[in-house]
């Protein structure tokens, strides 16, 4: 965790690394990435690293975004979505 009590250095630098992983596969400027590479996230995969639970949520989202479209005929979703805050927010970032 980022604020992790017995090294937060460690954590921060955790965090950084999910940052720059998540702007990497994003496509955003290398200045955003914390340095991330192909091979930085081959290196820390070999060891087992957790990116977090990114793909559970994104899938979990779809999932709900497959349901909404089934519901309204689109996938329009507002922003403020009344029934899912998440789900609007989700897809209009």
């Amino acid at each position: 965790p980022k604020r992790y009590a017995d090294n937060p250095q460690l954590g921060s630098w955790v965090s950084n690394q999910r940052s720059g992983y998540k702007n990497f596969k994003a496509g955003k400027k290398q200045s955003m990435c914390y340095g991330m590479s192909e091979d930085r996230i081959q290196q820390l995969e070999s060891i087992g690293f957790n990116w977090g639970n990114t793909q559970q949520t994104w899938e979990a989202m779809f999932e709900k975004l497959k349901q909404y479209k089934v519901e309204y005929g689109d996938t329009n979703v507002p922003r403020k979505y009344a029934d899912n805050h998440q789900l609007g927010s989700w897809v209009n970032n």
